[in-house]
Formats: C-alpha cells, sequence, structure tokens
C-alpha cells in the first residue's frame, strides 16, 4: 500500500513538472512571437523596394512641383519609368500642350491603382481624392470608377462614413447612366458598408434590391458576388441555414464561370456560414481548398479573412497553438492594409488563445482590439450612414417606379405585337432580305464582321463583363479588326479612332480582361487566323495571313506557331480531317 502511494505521489510530481516547463515554454514562446512579431514589422517599414521608394519620390515631387511645364516634364518621366517597370505596355509621351488636368488626372490615378493593389488603402484614398479633383469634363462612368475605388479604400480602412459617401456619388452617376448592372453593384457595397457598421437590418433591403436589379441583366459574375453578401447578411442576422443557401449557390456561379481566384473567394464565404451553421469540419475542409487558390492569385486580404476563420476553428477545437498561427498572420496582413475590421477580429482570436498561456500578451492583444473597436463603432460613424441611408432610400423607391413604368411599357408592346402579328413578319422577313442582300453584296466585310461579334461574344461570356465593359470591347475589338487588313496597330490611332485616351484603353483592358495593348492586339490577330482557318477552306494561308494583318506569309507562319504551337497549315488539315 505505501509503494502504491509512493507510485502515486511520484506520478502527481512528476505532471506537475511537466505542467509547470509546459506553461514556461508557451511563455517564452508568445515572448518570441511577439518580439518577433515587432522584428518583422520593423524590417517591413524599413527594407522597401527600390522600385517603391521611386513611387513615392515621383509622387512627393509631382505634387509639390507648381511648375506646369516642370509637372510635365516630370510626368514623362514618371510614365517612362512605367514603361521601364512593364507597369504599362506601351510609352505614353505628353506633348508641350497638353491639357494638365489630364496629365494630373492619369498620373494620380495610376499611383492610386498602385497603392491599392499593394494592400495600402490609406495612400490609394489619398491619390483617388487627388484625382477627383481634375475630372472637370470626364464622363460619368470615370468619375463613378473613382469614386468607386475611393469607397473600396475607405471600406478597406473600415471608414464606413466616407465609403458611404464615395458610394453615394458613384450611384447617384450611376443613376444617370441607367445601367442596372452598375446600380446593383453600388447597392451591393452599401449594403456590405451597412453590415460591417452593425446594422445588418439596413443592409437587407438594399442586397434584396442590387439581386432585383440584377435579374434584369445576364450578369452571373455578378450575382455571385451579390449572393455572397447576401451570405454574410444572414449570417449577421442569425439565419444561417439562408446564409449557407446563398453562399453556396455563389460557389456554384463561380464553379461555373471557372475563375479559380474566385471560387477561393466564394469557399471562404461558405466556410463562413458553415461555422455559423456549426459544421466546422466542412468549414475546414471548404477552407482547405480555398486558402491555396486565394495565394495563387495574390487575394493576400481574402487569404487573411480565411486565416481568421481557421483560427476560430482550431480555437473551439482546444489547439491553440495552431490557432493562434493563423490568428498572427491575420493580423499582420490587415494591419499592413489598415483594415480594422479583420484586424480586430484577429486581435480578440489572439486574445482568447493565448491568456492561459501568456496573460501578458493576451492583455496587449486585448487593448488593441478595443482601440480598434473604438475607433470603428464611434457615434459618428453611425450618423453619417444612417444620413445615407434616407438617401439610398429614397433612391430605391424612384428605382422601384422606374421599373414598374418599364412593366407597363413591356405590356402595351406585348399587346401591340399580338394586334398587329402580320405587320411584325413583313418587317422580320425584309430585315431577313437584307441581311441576305448585304451578305452578297460584301463577303469579306461579313466574314470580318461575324469574327467581331463571335471574339466579343466569347470575352463577354467567359468573363461576364458589365454592359458597359461590352460595349466598350466590341467597340475596341471592331477598331482593331477594321485596321488589320490597312496594318494600324499604334495605340495612338486606335485611341483617336475611339475618342479615348490610350491610358483609358490600358486601364480599362487592365480592370476588365487583365491584359495589355500589345497582347490583346496580338489576341485579336492570332484569333481571327485560326477562325478564318477553321471555317473558310476556300481561303488560302496567304489570304488568311493577309486578313490578319501580315503582309510577309513567313511573319504569319512565325507568329502563330509562336501563339499556338501549331503551323496554320496544321490546324486546317485537323479542322478538315475531324
Amino acid at each position: 500500500m505505501i509503494s502504491f502511494l509512493r507510485h502515486i505521489l511520484l506520478l502527481l510530481l512528476l505532471t506537475g513538472a511537466a505542467v509547470f516547463c509546459a506553461q514556461s515554454v508557451a511563455k517564452e514562446q508568445g515572448a518570441e512571437s511577439a518580439q518577433r512579431q515587432g522584428k518583422e514589422s520593423v524590417e517591413t517599414q524599413e527594407e522597401q523596394s527600390t522600385e517603391e521608394k521611386r513611387w513615392e519620390r515621383y509622387g512627393e515631387e509631382y505634387i509639390h512641383q507648381s511648375d506646369a511645364s516642370s509637372r510635365l516634364q516630370l510626368a514623362n518621366e514618371f510614365f517612362d519609368f512605367l514603361l521601364q517597370s512593364e507597369y504599362i505596355d506601351e510609352p505614353v509621351v505628353f506633348p508641350a500642350d497638353a491639357h494638365m488636368d489630364s496629365v494630373d488626372l492619369n498620373v494620380y490615378y495610376y499611383i492610386a491603382e498602385w497603392h491599392y493593389s499593394n494592400g495600402d488603402y490609406a495612400s490609394a484614398a489619398e491619390w483617388c481624392s487627388r484625382a477627383m479633383g481634375c475630372m472637370g469634363e470626364v464622363d460619368d462612368v470615370s468619375k463613378s470608377d473613382v469614386y468607386s475605388l475611393l469607397g473600396a479604400a475607405y471600406f478597406r480602412m473600415s471608414e464606413f462614413d466616407k465609403a458611404a459617401e464615395a458610394l453615394n456619388e458613384s450611384y447617384q452617376l450611376d443613376k444617370l447612366s441607367g445601367d442596372y448592372d452598375r446600380m446593383s453593384s453600388t447597392l451591393n457595397g452599401i449594403a456590405s458598408v451597412f453590415t460591417a457598421a452593425g446594422k445588418p437590418d439596413e443592409a437587407e433591403k438594399y442586397i434584396h434590391e442590387a439581386i432585383a436589379a440584377n435579374s434584369l441583366t445576364d450578369n452571373l459574375s455578378r450575382r455571385a458576388v451579390l449572393f455572397g453578401t447576401a451570405s454574410e447578411i444572414c449570417r449577421s442576422t442569425g439565419e444561417m441555414e439562408q446564409s449557407l443557401s446563398y453562399a453556396q449557390e455563389a460557389l456554384l456561379i463561380e464553379r461555373q464561370l471557372g475563375d479559380s481566384a474566385k471560387i477561393g473567394v466564394r469557399l471562404s464565404q461558405v466556410a463562413n456560414a458553415e461555422i455559423g451553421s456549426g459544421r466546422p469540419s466542412e468549414a475546414k475542409r471548404s477552407l482547405t481548398e480555398a486558402m491555396p487558390l486565394l495565394l495563387k492569385s495574390g487575394n493576400i486580404h481574402s487569404w487573411g479573412i480565411c486565416a481568421n476563420q481557421m483560427g476560430d476553428i482550431l480555437a473551439e477545437e482546444g489547439r491553440y497553438y495552431e490557432a493562434a498561427d493563423y490568428y498572427r498572420q491575420a493580423a499582420m496582413r490587415f494591419l499592413k492594409q489598415g483594415d480594422k475590421y479583420n484586424e480586430m477580429h484577429a486581435r480578440e482570436g489572439l486574445y482568447r488563445v493565448t491568456k492561459s498561456s501568456n496573460p501578458q500578451e493576451a492583455m496587449l492583444h486585448l487593448e488593441r482590439a478595443k482601440q480598434l473597436q473604438d475607433s470603428i463603432y464611434k457615434q459618428e460613424t453611425g450618423e453619417a450612414v444612417g444620413r445615407y441611408n434616407a438617401i439610398y432610400y429614397n433612391d430605391i423607391l424612384r428605382m422601384q417606379q422606374e421599373r414598374d413604368q418599364q412593366h407597363r411599357r413591356f405590356v402595351i408592346a406585348l399587346i401591340l405585337s399580338i394586334t398587329i402579328p402580320l405587320l411584325m413578319l413583313i418587317a422580320i422577313a425584309v430585315y431577313i432580305l437584307i441581311r441576305r442582300h448585304r451578305s452578297l453584296q460584301g463577303r469579306y466585310s461579313e466574314i470580318s464582321r461575324l469574327y467581331r461579334n463571335t471574339v466579343a461574344e466569347t470575352i463577354a461570356n467567359r468573363q461576364q463583363l458589365t454592359d458597359d465593359d461590352r460595349r466598350f470591347i466590341e467597340q475596341l475589338v471592331n477598331v482593331i479588326d477594321k485596321g488589320l487588313e490597312k496594318g494600324q496597330f499604334d495605340l495612338d490611332a486606335i485611341a483617336e479612332q475611339m475618342h479615348i485616351m490610350p491610358a483609358t484603353i490600358r486601364r480599362r483592358l487592365a480592370d476588365t480582361l487583365s491584359v495589355t495593348p500589345k497582347s490583346y492586339i496580338l489576341q485579336i490577330r492570332m484569333q481571327k487566323a485560326r477562325y478564318l482557318l477553321n471555317n473558310y477552306h476556300d481561303m488560302t494561308v496567304s489570304e488568311v495571313a493577309e486578313r490578319s494583318g501580315y503582309t510577309q506569309l513567313s511573319n504569319f507562319t512565325r507568329a502563330f506557331v509562336k501563339y499556338y504551337g501549331v503551323t496554320p497549315k496544321e490546324v486546317r488539315e485537323v479542322r478538315i480531317e475531324n
């Protein structure tokens, strides 16, 4: 008996020693982690690349340069730097008589875009504000885009009152365009602001209105975004099953469209809904699939959100050290980006998982989370968001009236179409005869037209662009295609025919298709060549080369092989055999 008690006592002593050692190690690891975080933060600030410093230098010198000729010279130097850095594909040179508002707008907007893409939302907002001061005579769509970028930057910084103000400006401009796709996008942004500002009940009516506006378009990609936002709103209001349903529907759309980067975002939203529905194992599988996709696409912000979610799951499982690692990675990213809302989530998680092993570190995280909470949910923010709520609500009523009027016009048109079917049939018959006559009048003209429609439809269907983006791409394809036989591939000439600036083409192509003008022109030439080879077998390869803008057959063959990996003749032979 005494021997047995001795063994029990020895076992208790060994267990106590093990617990003490574990606590000591945990404290040391926490202290080392905090020290490492501080060191990494300092190193991040000190180790700016030469390219980043040059961006900052150009910006600072430009805004402090009062002399117009000196600013013009600096602008040309800046765009030469962009060309050398491969940020733009074609050289941009402003002439001596260039309007300085146009020059300033280009410089400011490029710098704003660069800062936003690098997660520096404060600097992006600052340069967007400067760009707005140069928008005097630009079109409403461009103005709306600037306000949208500004609103996105403020939203990322959790400055919800300023985000609401910028989105309101964008919304008013979108209404003037009558573009329901743009309006649905803006309403989605408004709903996100209300959700993040702690007003999900208000957000609900805006997301429903956004979905209604989207139903009048065929933009599936936008619909997935709207369903994703609706999922987050439902989670905030406690409607967990509806939240999961919206998220799964959004994911299904993205899988159909095949965009891996967006699939990663939707998986994150599905995981969020699964966590709220009490399905942590399913959520973990969703996050495991999402995080590599987001990392590969460079979407560090969404990756950080996934890291917070994974931290929540691991914390519930009692795996505190692993959870802390995910929370720390998320906190570092959101701190660098200025995203207060998501950094607060990470800091609160770090407090929960470190309060037992390292109380000192936990208190630092708790104090930081409290500071962020006070900054986000200040009284002024709630009042400002409430003011814009009234504005948006009145606008939504007007939109509903416009849709009612549109419905009445549709009913009238339907009645007329029923009462005079014969006239309609005659009109269709005449239209078909005219089309056939025109087809006989100009075969090559018809070929080009069919090709341009095919390219525009293919790109639009794959990317799910807005109506405005479709019109822009279709116009661009038309101008490029008409210039092929004349050998006109100069970006300035293309921009002049479209009555816009070359920089606008670069920006719109980067935003919509993620390509440069040079690569897009080559893509149009190669796709037209393959289209002709596959569909017009009576045309010789030399004729195909000429219609694709090549005067020398050898140059055409070399370019075609480099682009597709096979010769034009091989493409035609395979097509004939099939």
